[in-house]
């Protein structure tokens, strides 16, 4: 039945929200995450001014792929419009994972892209570029990321400058999982280049 699919999808993104705000990946009430509920047009976002640590059943917000309001108290997430954008133009996708990863956001100001140092990043993510454009899913971003994800097929992450990770999958949890490796990533990559400056060959 269809109410418990969307149960199912709900207590999966409680689960991932409740799990980025114990470790830290996101603070205070910023952040998103959404999951799509497969073989509908509907997808289960986070309500808007919620903490990660605050998500609940009865707090998240079902809307339609063109963005209607389906189910929930309270506005979506106003990244909303960026979420949509992405699950239109990747039908792979069924989880989007945001936070404002600090590592990730400062090594966004100085590079195109994060460089996967590790084995493990490199084999996990492969490439994450950083998109230069300033807004809150507004329309030059939501155009930004559709021009993104045509010129990198299959991309599993991104960084917005000065803004966070959105990272893709074909769930929430592994969206989760891979918005963690990118944070990760972007402080090795950041203690890379420190220690070079420090020490040029």
């Amino acid at each position: 039945m269809l109410t418990d699919l969307v149960d199912q999808v709900k207590q999966e993104l409680v689960k991932c929200a409740r799990r980025a705000y114990e470790i830290g990946l996101q603070t205070g009430n910023g952040g998103n995450l959404s999951s799509r509920i497969t073989g509908t047009d509907r997808v289960v976002i986070k309500g808007s001014g919620q903490s990660f640590g605050e998500c609940t059943l009865e707090n998240l917000v079902t809307v339609s792929l063109q963005g209607q309001l389906i189910d929930g108290q309270g506005p979506p997430s106003r990244e909303l419009m960026t979420h949509l954008a992405i699950y239109n133009a990747r039908p792979d996708v069924t989880g989007i994972f945001h936070c404002h990863a600090p590592w990730s956001i400062a090594c966004a100001e100085f590079a195109a892209d994060i460089p996967c140092v590790t084995l493990h990043a490199e084999a996990k993510i492969g490439h994450i570029p950083v998109l230069k454009v300033a807004g809150h899913a507004d329309r030059a971003v939501v155009e930004a990321v559709q021009v993104l994800l045509v010129q990198h097929p299959g991309l599993k992450a991104f960084v917005q400058a000065k803004h966070g990770i959105f990272s893709v999958a074909d769930s929430i949890r592994l969206a989760e999982h891979n918005a963690e490796l990118v944070e990760e990533t972007a402080q090795i990559a950041w203690l890379v280049a420190l220690r070079k400056q420090q020490s040029p060959e």
